[in-house]
């Protein structure tokens, strides 16, 4: 799987497409929208195969509607767009909803072309493109990368709208656990995550906020499954600026880990801004799922300049063993030069 294209539209200060082909760095200055372009996708991806559209969710979390919407207003219906290389072809998807009003569009694209658009209509749904394709869906088109907002009122014998729902299929189920967003956020993360109690362990996430990483460590030293793995994130410390890594036990539930580095061991929360930053990182790309996409936010945070290159081809190396596609995003010209360097596509915001 991988991402061809990304859009948002009224969606925060944002209305701008990026195309994109294998790695990609999307490089700007702060306020550019590069973050408010993964986010907007990482919010569609929590929401793929549910009734509506998240607003809090594992990858994202917005409390209030008009941090959303451009302008703050809820009765502009902002859209998320987002085109995926899959086994069958280029498959994409939009979906648009304004908060106030609960309006919402949904389309169906085949090769980046428009395939079918539907729209609430009342309190159920219409197909409104292409034109002549008059059909009554039987509920309105909320939920999100879903087949099931194409059942229509009565028998429909049309290949264009067979194709829309074999594509909504295709997408609900090529992009399972097959999207992993790393954010800014990941230095606050440690101060309240060092030691932490989890219910429900994400499988292969060291989440949005690096805040399972200790755990997802703990779970590659200690088990069986992950002996694979453990050489591999042993051979990987050096990068993170550390020597060794033990996570332990400290009470029912809930573990601490704890780095050594300089020759000295102490608590994770007390090492320097680098290793927080970058560790997250390097234990979800040796993590995820074969052929996924891996965002990650602000990949210079915390990075000096004269490191740009050696971390950013570490970084690469790793997603190319796993068949990843990598996409960050940065504010540093060090780091823009080191992608061009190495062949990554570089998108100017």
């Amino acid at each position: 799987m991988e991402l061809r294209r990304l859009c948002a539209r009224n969606f925060r200060a944002l209305d701008r497409c990026v195309d994109l082909e294998g790695h990609a760095l999307l490089f700007g200055p702060p306020n550019s929208g590069k973050t408010s372009l993964l986010e907007a996708l990482s919010m569609l991806m929590q929401s793929r195969g549910e009734q509506w559209i998240l607003f809090e969710g594992p990858l994202l979390i917005v409390h209030e509607a008009e941090d959303i919407h451009r302008g703050g207003d809820t009765s502009t219906p902002f859209t998320i767009e987002a085109h995926w290389a899959l086994e069958g072809g280029v498959y994409g998807y939009s979906y648009s909803y304004a908060t106030k009003g609960g309006y919402v569009e949904q389309a169906i694209y085949e090769n980046f072309q428009q395939l079918i658009r539907v729209a609430k209509s009342g309190q159920r749904g219409r197909v409104v493109y292409p034109e002549g394709l008059d059909v009554e869906l039987c509920t309105a088109p909320y939920a999100v990368l879903n087949e099931d907002v194409l059942i229509p009122c009565g028998p429909v014998d049309d290949e264009r709208f067979r194709k829309a729902e074999r594509i909504l299929l295709d997408l609900r189920v090529g992009l399972k656990d097959a999207y992993y967003f790393i954010s800014g956020r990941r230095l606050a993360a440690w101060k309240y995550t060092y030691e932490t109690h989890v219910d429900l362990l994400p499988a292969t996430s060291v989440g949005p906020e690096g805040q399972y990483t200790a755990h997802q460590i703990s779970r590659i030293l200690s088990q069986p499954q992950f002996e694979p793995l453990r050489d591999h994130l042993y051979g990987l410390l050096k990068a993170a600026k550390i020597d060794d890594v033990r996570v332990g036990l400290v009470s029912t539930g809930r573990i601490a880990m704890y780095v050594k580095a300089g020759g000295m061991w102490t608590n994770a929360y007390n090492v320097g801004n680098f290793t927080k930053a970058v560790l997250p990182v390097l234990t979800q790309l040796i993590l995820s799922n074969e052929g996924s996409v891996v965002a990650v936010d602000d990949a210079d945070l915390a990075v000096p300049d004269n490191y740009a290159e050696e971390l950013l081809a570490t970084y690469l190396s790793l997603a190319r063993k796993k068949r990843l596609q990598l996409i960050a995003t940065a504010k540093s010209d060090a780091f823009r030069k080191a992608a061009e360097k190495l062949g990554i596509s570089v998108v100017e915001l």
